[in-house]
């Protein structure tokens, strides 16, 4: 069991969106200004996630609401008018992405190499990330869907990759946290981007940056590899007690559990002069910075990303300073009833249960709501009644237990196996197919048997 979780959602090329927001907070940035990336707009809402891109940012505002400011070519700081009810957002290099209320994308800003081209199967997703040419989906069965300039294979997460719970997309590279605290990187890896540190566990939050990774454990310290050319990946001598993390182009921040940034790597725009000890959350972009500044309670521990079984229990809790505390948790942007204390307890999970958490925790001074967390829900698979081929062919039908459609990027997830006696199982080495969003599995050898059974479960 991880004990100091805190799971960041989704970070493009040079970005990090980060994960708590303040109300009567304000925004502040430092570093490289030249298209006014470092100076938040004056309308900006006290209650914001941001998402710092490599010449400009996005803030998800309280009511759904994305505003943009910085480098506005090719629309990528102009979220669409009629884009609202947002649950998530993430600006890459040269686009952006957002999930709807609704479990679907908007994408704008550069639109070649395939970026915007959101895939039309894409169902439930709860987070994404944008990269400089590609981008990652992150849907609530824990799957990831990646489109966009395949080079390298940064566009193709491994076959068997399951139970994600946050996802990053950097330059040439994608990076995947799972449920279980481990690490999984694909693409380029000219410059160490996907060589994971051996042994890397406990992780509870990843922060991609264009061509390194930042890694948050769960006792406060912090991993990092990729490259290192401006140091940003030495981890300064006795960094501790650290609650979220921001990787930039070269540089990196984390902040700490009493309110202050401690930053390395590369300074030459300032964008490492990161000051106050009311942070109560960070992003680097480009070569650029962003800290929010609260009043309200520091989430010390965030609610970590969860994958259950359909039928089984998952507890989320948050750890926060101040007195006088009070909880509100939320699921995709709605109260939860009766849901106000330190832990929420989900019992019987369904596929409902899945989706994005978060809770506000309020004091006397004001309210701070912790990072979107996701709970993943993997239901069974349910056979359907067997069909006689010509010969004695068997073919059987296996569907999700929800009724939500197995799509083609997940049908490697996944492995028949068969059985004469209901004890021992083998691989079945037969390919699978997909009919209708059912797995198909076609057996020829059925006839020599006299009983002969079949099952179908993720690898």
């Amino acid at each position: 069991m991880i004990s100091r979780a805190f799971v960041a959602l989704a970070i493009g090329g040079g970005v990090l969106l980060f994960a708590a927001n303040s109300m009567g907070g304000t925004v502040t940035g430092v570093g490289l200004n030249n298209f006014n990336q470092a100076t938040p707009p004056a309308t900006l809402a006290s209650g914001v996630r941001l998402s710092a891109g490599r010449e400009f940012n996005l803030a998800l505002n309280s009511d759904g609401t994305v505003v943009g400011w910085g480098n506005s070519g090719e629309g990528r700081s102009t979220p669409p008018s009629d884009l609202a009810s947002a649950l998530a957002i993430s600006a890459g290099s040269y686009h952006s992405l957002a999930v709807k209320a609704d479990g679907t994308i908007s994408g704008w800003g550069y639109a070649a190499n395939g970026l915007l081209d959101i895939p039309a199967n894409l169902q439930s997703v709860v987070s994404v990330a944008a990269g400089s040419y590609h981008s990652l989906a992150l849907q609530r069965d824990g799957s990831v869907v990646a489109w966009g300039y395949a080079g390298n294979g940064r566009a193709t997460p491994p076959s068997d990759l399951r139970d994600v719970v946050a996802i990053g997309a950097g330059r040439d590279f994608s990076v995947a946290l799972k449920s279980d605290g481990t690490v999984v990187a694909w693409g380029l890896d000219d410059q160490g981007q996907t060589d994971v540190p051996t042994g890397l566990a406990n992780v509870v939050a990843i922060s991609v940056g264009a061509n390194h990774t930042l890694a948050l454990k769960s006792d406060g310290t912090v991993a990092a590899w990729g490259l290192n050319d401006a140091g940003q990946t030495t981890i300064p001598t006795g960094l501790t007690n650290v609650v979220a993390i921001a990787a930039g182009e070269q540089h990196s921040l984390a902040l700490k559990s009493d309110g202050t940034v401690q930053g390395w790597g590369d300074n030459s725009s300032n964008q490492l002069n990161v000051t106050g000890s009311d942070i109560r959350a960070i992003a680097a972009g480009g070569y650029h910075s962003l800290a929010l500044h609260g009043t309200g309670p520091l989430i010390t521990t965030q609610p970590h990303g969860q994958t259950s079984l359909a039928g089984s229990s998952t507890t989320l809790s948050v750890g926060a300073t101040g007195s006088g505390l009070t909880y509100q948790w939320q699921l995709n942007g709605q109260d939860i009833v009766g849901a106000t204390g330190s832990t929420l307890i989900l019992n019987k999970v369904t596929r409902s249960t899945a989706g994005i958490y978060t809770v506000r925790v309020t004091s006397s001074n004001g309210s701070t709501t912790s990072q979107n967390t996701v709970v993943v829900v993997r239901g069974h698979l349910r056979a359907a009644r067997p069909q006689m081929l010509p010969g004695g062919s068997m073919r059987l039908f296996f569907k999700d237990e929800f009724g939500d459609p197995i799509t083609a990027p997940n049908l490697g997830r996944y492995q028949a196996q068969v059985s004469t006696d209901l004890q021992s199982w083998t691989p079945f080495n037969q390919p699978l197919s997909l009919q209708s969003g059912q797995i198909q599995v076609d057996d020829p050898a059925a006839p020599q048997y006299v009983h002969r059974f079949y099952r179908v479960g993720e690898k």
